[in-house]
């Protein structure tokens, strides 16, 4: 397969995250834990991923839904820490970022994508990126693939996209995009079928 650019999806894939850790640490700072305290901060955070709320909307709501015994700076830390580094993935960019040019589609909302790149030098290697939050849609609907390659001009024929999730793969794939499921778990064997995909020849050769 002749490859010409690779998108990637950002979390347990570029990142590693987990949401449990923002819910311990809320645990003891709301007073509001009902059930359909939850259902209405799961409708805030989709709207926030859809770009249908601003972050700062977002925490003033969510403070108040939850019940949280803090300001927004506090609330915003916690929501931003359920992210850390995955290392083999970072080392894999980096030796690929000189071959080809790499894109980033995420589900994902300003507020954590300004806290990613301020913290995760991985995101400096890449060219671009489209987002929930700018787009205005979200995987696996497939608008979204359509405007990512039109923002970025590639062929989805010659073009890798790597998730985690199976619905957004099976979405891209049926657009035409040759797409790989990662599981950090198995990061060698994702490792080893995207080299098995590629012919890496004069400046996409893959730096050893």
């Amino acid at each position: 397969m002749n490859i010409a650019a690779i998108i990637f999806d950002i979390g347990n894939v570029l990142v590693r995250f987990d949401w449990q850790l923002a819910e311990e640490r809320f645990r003891s700072r709301i007073r509001n834990e009902t059930q359909e305290a939850r259902e209405r901060f799961i409708g805030l955070k989709s709207r926030l991923e859809l770009g249908a709320i601003s972050q700062e909307t977002f925490l003033q709501m969510a403070i108040r839904i939850l019940d949280f015994r803090g300001g927004t700076d506090e609330f915003a830390a916690i929501w931003n820490g359920i992210f850390w580094s995955n290392e083999e993935m970072e080392d894999f960019v980096v030796r690929l970022k000189d071959s080809l040019p790499l894109y980033l589609l995420s589900n994902t909302s300003e507020l954590h994508l300004n806290y990613l790149k301020e913290h995760f030098d991985i995101f400096r290697h890449f060219v671009d990126g489209v987002y929930s939050f700018r787009a205005k849609c979200a995987k696996p609907d497939p608008k979204i693939f359509e405007i990512a390659a039109k923002q970025f001009g590639i062929t989805p024929a010659r073009t890798i996209f790597i998730d985690d999730l199976a619905p957004n793969v099976e979405s891209a794939a049926a657009c035409g995009i040759h797409s790989i499921q990662y599981d950090w778990r198995r990061h060698s064997e994702f490792q080893k079928e995207l080299e098995s995909l590629k012919k890496w020849n004069g400046k996409n050769e893959l730096r050893k």
